[in-house]
């Protein structure tokens, strides 16, 4: 019987797709920078190949581009929280001009007052996706669904999708947004605004990860017919082991992409912790897990500036099983009621949440790279002495990873000044990196590394920039910050080579 043309267009899905995650996704991602970029540009075209044949074939981008936010999409959702036992005071749902959709006092609310409760059983959490018959397979006999927690949500996410309105959250996940904007959904142009700074390379990584998770799931898909040919097949009825993914709604046709990468973005920009029902730690404690709350995560940032911890506003209450959200100031109707998202350095709100705060504190982060060259021929031996002496820094392969810090007094630890002797150092033996000429030398290393990263930064933003909501700002705001930070290191060297440290 000759190939129907579906099958056949499955056949070319299921090609490209294995070819990309073999050839590409399944190696070591490129360390060169511009490798990785090359290499991200192809699994893009490649992927866009992907979709265009599933547009052939179902309408699962289709109906994600469709959604809309509107009037009646919350006015539905409302009613389903009210149904749901969510308790709402004084606060509803509305939208903002820049966004998008926020809770929204509608009277007076006292500083500490709680706004909203949202008891368990209105949450998305990995308990649930552990249990369900969809995913239950697929969490018992795969590793990365049973080991990546947020995974697991993100793929119970995408089930109770596909159900559309025979999902009893059908009214929760028509109200969140079609899209993201985190640089995992970002265009090559907008990804490329992101250069010199660190996170331009740890985007392509993470959207790296994403395809490579999408590929391997729809080749797992794809077992669901093999297995149900074998059934039909005496001889072979036996053979196959039942696929972790048959019990889904999934199919080659409708696992797209664009919806897995959509359910990835929801579970990123808005998961909260909250104590298992069934899991537990070595001293019999309720494990944290990953969960979605409905209208409790409508709440957006409180843009201030903090140099210190601030109260957690959002919390789960064990005796009533249910997550609480409270006021951190009084109210009036009309205002935006908001929670602090947490102390993230700004390149870790743009990857986890999709915006750059306009203030920030001494919490504010700079990832920094250091390799030493694998032709090196103490490279070993300067490992060990770095595992030794250095507790600040830590290796991959030959990459060295360091963090800096928005802090004048102390931007970074001091035993990477020991790092940097034993980097410099011709003969890597503890009496001679400790010698004050090879301390000079890293120490003028450091200084030479964090002005050339410095000057990488000049003219690659727009100060006018700063203040604007949106990829542009987020991506002057970030490289502003990470200039600012090796500024400061820069002059922290000058000051310690002035004390002849």
């Amino acid at each position: 019987m000759a190939p129907t043309p579906n099958a056949e267009l499955e056949d070319q899905i299921l090609g490209k797709v294995a070819t990309l995650f073999e050839e590409t996704l399944s190696q070591r991602p490129p360390s060169n920078i511009v490798e990785l970029w090359k290499e991200h540009v192809e699994i893009r075209r490649i992927l866009n190949d992907v979709t265009g044949l599933q547009e052939k074939l179902g309408n699962t981008d289709e109906r994600l581009s469709n959604s809309v936010r509107d009037a009646e999409t919350i006015k539905a959702f409302l009613k389903w929280s009210d149904e749901n036992g969510i308790a709402r005071n004084n606060v509803t749902i509305g939208p903002t001009k820049t966004s998008g959709l926020s809770l929204q006092a509608t009277g007076p609310i006292p500083k500490g007052h709680i706004v909203a409760r949202v008891p368990r059983n209105a949450m998305m959490t990995l308990d649930n996706a552990r249990k369900s018959n969809s995913l239950r397979k697929a969490f018992e006999k795969d590793q990365i669904v049973a080991g990546m927690d947020n995974v697991g949500l993100a793929l119970f996410l995408a089930t109770h999708w596909m159900q559309n309105e025979k999902s009893r959250f059908s009214p929760y996940i028509a109200i969140l947004p079609n899209c993201f904007p985190t640089p995992l959904f970002y265009t090559e142009e907008q990804l490329l605004q992101l250069k010199p700074s660190p996170i331009f390379e740890e985007a392509l990584t993470f959207y790296r990860t994403i395809s490579r998770q999408f590929c391997y799931f729809l080749m797992a898909v794809s077992k669901n017919k093999m297995y149900e040919a074998a059934q039909r097949r005496k001889d072979a009825r036996n053979t196959m082991e039942v696929p972790i993914f048959y019990n889904s709604p999934f199919t080659v046709a409708n696992f797209t992409s664009r919806l897995y990468f959509w359910a990835v973005g929801v579970v990123t920009t808005r998961v909260n912790m909250v104590p298992s029902e069934t899991l537990i730690d070595k001293d019999e404690k309720p494990i944290a897990i990953p969960a979605l709350i409905p209208f409790l995560d409508m709440a957006n940032h409180e843009n201030f500036e903090t140099d210190g911890p601030i109260e957690d506003l959002v919390c789960y209450s064990p005796l009533e099983e249910c997550a609480v959200i409270t006021s951190h100031c009084d109210m009036d109707a009309g205002r935006e009621v908001t929670i602090f998202y947490g102390c993230r350095s700004k390149g870790e709100h743009l990857i986890h949440n999709g915006f750059v705060p306009l203030n920030h504190g001494k919490q504010e982060i700079m990832k920094m790279k250091i390799g030493i060259p694998k032709t090196d021929k103490n490279l070993d031996v300067k490992k060990k002495l770095i595992e030794k002496y250095v507790a600040n820094v830590f290796c991959t392969g030959n990459i060295f990873h360091v963090d800096l810090y928005n802090h004048p007094e102390h931007p970074f630890p001091l035993d990477l000044l020991m790092f940097a002797a034993i980097f410099v150092s011709p003969i890597p033996a503890e009496d001679a990196v400790t010698k004050p000429e090879t301390r000079k030398k890293g120490l003028e290393f450091l200084k030479n590394r964090f002005a050339l990263l410095k000057k990488s930064y000049e003219n690659s933003f727009d100060v006018s920039k700063l203040k604007e909501i949106g990829i542009d700002g987020d991506a002057a705001r970030l490289k502003a910050a990470e200039a600012s930070i090796l500024e400061i290191a820069l002059s922290y060297c000058e000051n310690l080579e002035k004390q002849q440290i």
